[in-house]
């Protein structure tokens, strides 16, 4: 079974004793806030406002830092107090009432009683400057250019009108790992355990600011102790969102009319064999067009259905026109699935698309029961001392997570098992040769080795039609499925079963809307293609309690690429 690390139950740390509740609250545990539904807007995404001055600051113009926050908070008779950073020179602006208490626009549900005081918890701030709210109102109303220009002169504010501001945004990461609660306060209910160095963005703070408020990257929020924080660095920026998917199939083959070629009274006079016949056709040419022949290698290996000896023994003119058969043979079986559908329970590849462009496939059967265990075991079942050299465990069961990652690289099982014993040090070859099971941070580890990006998506489900844009894009797909080792099942994908990596090849979407899932399987060193519904069944939820885990990986560009 596989392990996430991450996921491991936490060893808290003793807590503080509890604060009392809230005024009107009673300390019992309180329903966690849920996590809100993949796409939704999250603060987390929202890139930081830029820095402003009065000379430059736009209000409404969708990137609202501290100083159109607090001009926005500010009542009659408030001032908006312009502060200097001393680490990087841009400030912070803040709100002070007549009473002369401050209230952050960051935490605007605080007060402070003095300046003072907040000073004393924000020491890098200093020089103060005031502004009435009313003259920074009338300043900021008025469009950046002359007219303001003059307005700051007459107002005279011309001493603090360069003064930079910008949206303070504040991010602390876990210094160990922590309890996110629903509230501020150790009576409060657990909605889950963090991780220490998990990027975590404030969003407000309890009054004594011992308890932070804070939002995760899945939009989730609650509150964590503050003195099992420090502070760090925003996140990067989110990368650009994929292009909107494109069916590449046309719509009249998807919709099951005539081709625009038959007009519509020859088509409805042909028959249903004739015009299946022609949808099939229809199929295939889509088929050709995304999964294209690859380059003939004469010196490569033989295609699946042909014996290596005879292979050996043909011209270079034979090999290439039963490797051409071969790819034919992958295109028709691929479009029938298409057209027709795929069975319950999915089906084995009798013409994998992986055994003509790579050297994995069934194109290396013969290599992987060089390396067996047994002549019937399971074909990830292998032999590290033969693959590896001495020192080596003769069994090793759990290889599904390297040999995954090593399909999706286009690596054979032993370029693969090489690549990852040493992509970690002494750390991955100890769990290599433990005999032990691998968790997404080890595989992304491997990938890094290989000089590609990888992030490790799990808990929401994604829908087909975003598998099928990462896979445009140029991604590689990494899911962790339940499979069934029974004898019958031979290591299909299951709704139950045992935890495994499966290499994503291909989500398309077939005849009447059905989509169906192209894997590579390592237990039996097989492709196979599943219904999205089976597909979903054995991702949702997997023997070790994890749900949807997706490994997305980046190849280098070309000229960056690193040899394993």
């Amino acid at each position: 079974m596989i392990q996430f690390s991450r996921f491991l139950p936490l060893a808290v740390p003793p807590r503080p004793e509890p604060l009392p509740a809230p005024a009107g609250k009673a300390p019992t545990l309180q329903p966690a806030p849920q996590p809100r539904p993949f796409g939704a807007v999250s603060t987390f995404d929202a890139a930081p406002a830029p820095a402003s001055n009065l000379h430059t600051e736009r209000l409404g113009d969708g990137s609202a830092n501290c100083l159109e926050k607090a001009v926005g908070l500010a009542r009659p008779g408030d001032s908006i107090v312009l502060m200097r950073d001393a680490s990087d020179g841009v400030g912070h602006a803040l709100v002070r009432k007549p009473d002369g208490s401050v209230v952050d626009p960051n935490h605007p549900t605080v007060r402070y009683e003095t300046l003072g005081q907040w000073q004393a918890m924000h020491p890098r701030y200093s020089q103060p400057v005031p502004v009435p709210a009313g003259k920074m109102q009338q300043v900021l109303s008025t469009p950046p250019g002359p007219q303001r220009e003059a307005l700051i002169q007459k107002l005279g504010l011309s001493g603090v009108a360069d003064r930079q501001v910008a949206d303070g945004e504040r991010w602390v990461s876990p210094d160990r790992n922590i309890n996110l609660r629903s509230d501020a306060g150790t009576s409060f209910g657990i909605i889950e355990g963090l991780v220490a160095g998990d990027k975590l963005k404030v969003i407000d703070q309890n009054e004594a600011g011992t308890w932070l408020k804070v939002e995760l990257a899945n939009g989730t929020q609650g509150w964590v102790f503050e003195d099992f924080t420090q502070p760090t660095d925003a996140p990067p920026p989110p990368p650009p969102p994929l292009p909107p998917y494109e069916s590449p199939v046309p719509a009249w083959l998807a919709n099951g009319t005539n081709p625009p070629e038959i007009e519509v009274h020859v088509w409805t006079k042909l028959s249903q064999a004739a015009r299946d016949e022609v949808r099939l056709d229809g199929w295939e040419a889509v088929v050709a067009k995304t999964w294209p022949m690859p380059e003939f290698d004469v010196n490569g290996p033989p295609p699946p259905s042909v014996d290596p000896l005879v292979w050996n023994h043909l011209p270079p003119e034979g090999k290439q026109s039963l490797f051409r058969e071969e790819w034919q043979a992958a295109v028709h079986e691929h479009a029938s699935l298409l057209f027709k559908g795929v069975p319950e329970g999915g089906v084995r590849v009798d013409h994998p698309f992986l055994g003509t462009d790579s050297s994995l496939g069934r194109g290396k059967v013969d290599q992987w029961r060089e390396f067996a265990v047994n002549p019937n075991s399971a074909a990830q079942y292998l032999n590290l001392h033969q693959m590896l050299g001495d020192g080596w465990r003769t069994s090793h069961k759990n290889l599904c997570g390297p040999l995954a990652v090593g399909a999706s690289m286009g690596l054979p099982p032993d370029e693969a098992l090489a690549l990852f014993k040493d992509s970690d040090g002494a750390t991955s070859a100890n769990l290599l040769n433990g005999g032990g099971t691998t968790d997404n941070a080890d595989l992304m580890q491997m990938y890094e080795a290989a000089g590609w990006s990888s992030k490790y998506k799990a808990e929401k489900a994604l829908p087909p039609e975003e598998f099928a844009r990462f896979l445009a894009n140029g991604d590689t797909l990494v899911a962790l499925v339940d499979i069934d080792t029974g004898t019958k099942a031979d290591g299909k994908l299951s709704a139950s079963g045992t935890a495994h990596w499966v290499n994503v090849r291909a989500v398309e979407e077939g005849a009447n809307g059905e989509w169906t899932v192209r894997v590579y399987n390592p237990f039996q060193n097989r492709e196979e293609v599943y219904s999205w519904k089976d597909f979903e069944a054995s991702w949702a939820k997997t023997a070790d309690n994890r749900s949807h885990g997706l490994l997305v990986a980046t190849p280098p560009p070309p000229d960056a690429a690193t040899s394993p």
